[in-house]
């Protein structure tokens, strides 16, 4: 009897399982498998079902794991909106003599426009003046952190700030980077779905609903930062600085130290 080959979307990761979304029919299952270490959030999965069943509103499968990679193409999730506020030079926040070197580098051009996104930061997603995240990262253990961000996520895939959390949990468990990274570029690609080709704005801090965005990108920073990808982790801080002139994250001091070939510390 020929088996059901399926092609998953993993959502979230367990105990020798993961959540996923079944790619050709949309049906979200929970996957058993001695492979799960070895798979990330929003891998695609290739599995070969062994069994089936059901148990109240769930759907279990088990089965071989074929193969597992990371897709952006198969991130069928809507992009961001933004609207334009206003055009900013960087002249605003810095004086002409400071506009030199690597920040001058990052920050020529002259006026750009600033952009705002939509509000996707799941504040008032599950009830009025109720903020998941915050909840979620205020929890006793990183592992109900983490469950209760991934449900989060799973209800609500345009709430990026899931996802950047997410990640958090990860790096400051010093395990699983490629789980954090995994979750940080489906983050930005969520985020910059829908930018025109070679969108050059800005995006301030100063804009609460920037923030995820913004958030994902330094936490990407710091992960390839940490596994020893220099050259990636410079261009992401060189991408933040140009974003948000004001660079309230630190990107100047990032920058200057993988610059050098420091390694990433705690510090």
């Amino acid at each position: 009897m020929e088996k059901d080959i399926l092609t998953l979307l993993v959502i979230k990761i367990g105990q020798s399982a993961f959540r996923a979304k079944d790619l050709a029919s949309g049906n979200i299952v929970s996957v058993k498998s001695t492979k799960s270490y070895e798979i990330a959030e929003c891998d695609t999965v290739t599995l070969e079902v062994t069994k089936e069943w059901q148990f109240k509103k769930t759907t279990y499968i088990s089965g071989e794991v074929l193969s597992h990679h990371f897709d952006m193409q198969a991130l069928d999730i809507p992009g961001h909106e933004y609207h334009a506020v206003r055009l900013v030079s960087a002249t605003e926040w810095y004086e002409p003599y400071e506009l030199k070197g690597f920040i001058g580098e990052c920050l020529r051009g002259g006026k750009r426009m600033s952009y705002a996104m939509e509000d996707y930061t799941g504040y008032g997603f599950y009830q009025p003046d109720c903020d998941p995240v915050i909840e979620a990262n205020e929890s006793e253990t990183p592992i109900m952190q983490y469950d209760k961000l991934a449900k989060l996520w799973d209800d609500y895939p345009l709430c990026i700030d899931a996802l950047a959390h997410m990640a958090y949990v990860y790096f400051r468990g010093h395990r699983f980077l490629r789980n954090a990274e995994n979750c940080l570029k489906t983050a930005i690609h969520i985020a910059e779905k829908n930018f025109p080709p070679h969108l050059d704005g800005i995006f301030l801090w100063s804009e609460l609903n920037n923030r995820p965005y913004l958030r994902s990108l330094h936490g990407l920073c710091l992960v390839e930062w940490r596994m020893g990808n220099f050259a990636e982790a410079e261009q992401i801080a060189r991408k933040m600085l140009r974003l948000n002139p004001p660079d309230n994250q630190g990107a100047r001091f990032l920058i200057e130290q993988i610059m050098k070939g420091e390694p990433w510390t705690e510090d």
